[in-house]
């Protein structure tokens, strides 16, 4: 029940962060097509990710559930209309030491990035995209 209520809060976190944003001029501004996008989580080797939600082609949350490892990662299109591109993921620790780390790229280069640390592990990160 405990990690449904951390995936339920990220979750809801995902979709206030990308609408409050969703008209804020920010990070890029050529907007002309798609983007190739790549969201890439990473646990320390004490730690297992459990749970990624990510933005899909047009822009809508994905839950990944269930998940185990302490690396993930995915590649898609992205729509051109898309303003808010986000990414988070929750993990578990052995103690207190571990580290987790969501990252966020366009076209291979590094957009946003975030990290968390400790036991419990819970790190979110939004691109916003202009026109």
């Amino acid at each position: 029940m405990e990690k449904f209520k951390k995936l339920l809060a990220l979750s809801f976190c995902l979709v206030v962060l990308t609408a409050l944003f969703s008209c804020s001029k920010d990070d890029d501004k050529n907007n002309n097509g798609p983007r190739n996008v790549e969201f890439k989580v990473t646990a320390s080797s004490n730690a297992s990710i459990s749970t990624v939600v990510h933005s899909n082609v047009q822009g809508e949350a994905t839950t990944l559930t269930s998940l185990s490892g302490n690396t993930w990662s995915t590649k898609l299109t992205v729509n051109a209309d898309v303003q808010a591109i986000s990414l988070g993921a929750n993990a578990t620790a052995t103690d207190a030491t571990g580290t987790l780390k969501v990252q966020i790229l366009i076209d291979g280069v590094v957009v946003k990035e975030n990290t968390s640390s400790g036991q419990y592990l819970s790190a979110t990160t939004v691109y916003m995209v202009t026109k």
